[in-house]
């Protein structure tokens, strides 16, 4: 199945079946290294061609951290705040 968004793919089972692996094995924001990761983020982001359901292009995030992302892809990890 093709994927035209991610606000599409979020609807699915495949994905609520993949999000819950990825925050069932590690909850340390891929982004910024700290702990309490609330969401899951495409490592390659789905708009520059990742796979949006491979399990190596999906990581543990923050949601902040990964809404500053967006669709950009991590050269050097974002300055957060170490106080969450």
């Amino acid at each position: 199945m093709e994927y035209r968004d991610a606000a599409h793919l979020r609807g699915t089972q495949a994905w609520k079946r993949a999000r819950a692996y990825v925050l069932k094995h590690s909850r340390t924001c891929w982004i910024c290294g700290h702990g309490g990761a609330d969401s899951v983020d495409h490592i390659v982001p789905m708009a520059l061609g990742g796979a949006p359901l491979d399990f190596a292009n999906l990581a543990p995030a923050h949601m902040r951290c990964n809404s500053r992302k967006g669709k950009k892809p991590i050269v050097t990890k974002l300055k957060t705040s170490q106080n969450w």
